[in-house]
């Protein structure tokens, strides 16, 4: 089974370059809604949060409230650090399960979508990465006029994710999104190609 590390940046369009992904038939494990799965579900990952970062995370239902947890963990490297080491194992533990399911049922070709790729060293696991990027400003600009956020808030979370220009230079596959959807599109119809030729070589 040949597995895709898709990887970008907050504001890269890295959803679009999925979504795309989804359209040719190809399934998409999505590092972001794992986490949130086990945010909401898994009692073991709920509980070290809480112990680690007070029950002030909690929402009034009682559950993890992931903009109370945001607020902690943006702008303190030490403590985004300590949810990384919570969360990142149950994920990683998680993804391989739905992959080794697909590879059961004679899946040829996956998708691990995952923001934190590099940083979680999960660019082992997977047999290429494809870095979807865009120039800083351009990235800053689309963040700022699609969430309710200053751009302090917009750099902190840049800076979580690590820099788009350092990706692109690891990165077996460059997707520049700063043009129009079909000037992407046709980047990705290469790659494709590209990549089922190597696959059947």
């Amino acid at each position: 089974m040949l597995t895709i590390g898709l990887t970008g940046g907050i504001g890269s369009g890295k959803s679009t370059v999925a979504q795309w992904f989804k359209k040719q038939g190809v399934p998409v494990l999505d590092a972001d809604k794992t986490v949130h799965r086990l945010l909401q579900t898994d009692w073991p990952t709920i509980s070290k949060l809480i112990h680690e970062f007070g029950p002030e995370i909690l929402g009034e239902n009682g559950q993890i409230n992931r903009s109370n947890l945001s607020k902690q963990v943006f702008c303190d490297d030490d403590a985004r650090k300590r949810l990384e080491r919570i969360v990142h194992p149950g994920v990683i533990k998680s993804m391989k399960d739905e992959q080794a399911a697909l590879r059961d049922n004679g899946t040829e070709v996956c998708v691990w979508d995952v923001p934190l790729l590099f940083e979680a060293g999960l660019e082992q696991l997977v047999d290429e990465v494809w870095v979807v990027w865009v120039p800083r400003e351009l990235q800053i600009l689309r963040v700022l006029g699609r969430d309710k956020l200053s751009r302090t808030e917009v750099e902190a979370r840049m800076a979580a994710q690590g820099s788009l220009d350092e990706k692109r230079k690891q990165a077996d596959v460059v997707i520049d999104n700063s043009g129009s959807e079909l000037e992407t599109e046709r980047q990705l119809e290469e790659a494709w190609k590209k990549l089922l030729n190597k696959a059947k070589g």
